[in-house]
């Protein structure tokens, strides 16, 4: 694999500590959920397609490819992520990662955005929630197995002494990254969060109206197109002549959708 091949978890680190230190988890979401297994087991051309990022303000923020349709993946993927790295889970963000198709899967569909992200968010909360645990017995000095996470802390001892994960960003970020495949995982009997009942996150700005969709996008010259479709199922175009509605103010083009074969497209 040549190594400009991705963009890879050093160069994107440079990135985004460029403002401070920041411990980041690159980690990759396969395309369906049938094809982790197999993606997992051979070698990526882009193995990072999403990011954990972690600073030392305790932000958790989780990049990644996927879109909100309604089936509430903006609350379910943060809850899959804060359960492994142990903490409150509205304190992660999630950030839509760019429009890099060679990066990012963007696509939306089937509803598998929880079912082919549930092991690699699991994985990858589990690696950052291990590099802190490491991070913080180095300071105490001693062994990780004396050290456990919960709700945004490292504890040890009885009584127990704690660091916040901010405290501890800048000593993990060093570590080498675990194995994500071997990272161990939460027993479900142990989960707190996956499970159980909560309010989703968009649901106040959609019920009063302060969300905002694809269709409440304006850019310049924005132009809107119109499908006149055939009153009857599965009918076809008999005739086609736009001279008509190609003098109507403001209309830019007329076209047949030759495939559709069910109406024209006003633009």
């Amino acid at each position: 694999m040549s190594a400009n091949s991705y963009l890879d978890r050093r160069e994107f680190l440079k990135t985004a500590a460029a403002g401070g230190a920041v411990l980041l988890v690159g980690f990759h979401l396969p395309a369906r959920a049938n094809d982790q297994v197999e993606e997992q087991e051979k070698p990526q051309v882009n193995p990072f397609n999403a990011w954990v990022k972690i600073t030392p303000d305790n932000k958790v923020t989780l990049v990644l490819g996927k879109s909100e349709m309604g089936q509430g993946v903006m609350t379910a993927l943060p809850m899959i992520l804060a359960e492994e790295l142990c903490v409150d889970w509205q304190q992660v963000t999630i950030e839509q990662a760019p429009t890099n198709p060679k990066i990012y899967d963007l696509g939306t569909g089937g509803s598998g955005s929880v079912a082919d992200s549930w092991l690699p968010l699991r994985q990858a909360g589990a690696a950052a929630r291990e590099m802190l645990i490491q991070a913080g017995a180095n300071q105490w000095e001693v062994t990780p197995e004396t050290c456990k996470a919960k709700s945004g802390y490292v504890l040890h001892g009885h009584p127990e002494r704690a660091l916040q994960y901010g405290e501890l960003v800048a000593a993990a970020s060093v570590l080498p990254l675990p194995n994500l495949q071997k990272v161990p995982l939460k027993n479900s009997s142990d989960f707190t969060l996956v499970g159980r009942d909560t309010h989703r996150v968009d649901a106040a700005a959609k019920a009063k109206g302060g969300a905002k969709f694809g269709i409440d996008s304006r850019v310049p010259g924005l132009l809107y197109a119109v499908i006149a479709r055939c009153p009857v199922f599965d009918g076809k175009v008999a005739s086609f002549d736009a001279s008509n509605a190609k003098r109507v103010g403001g209309v830019r083009d007329v076209v047949k959708i030759e495939t559709a074969g069910r109406g024209e497209v006003w633009h």
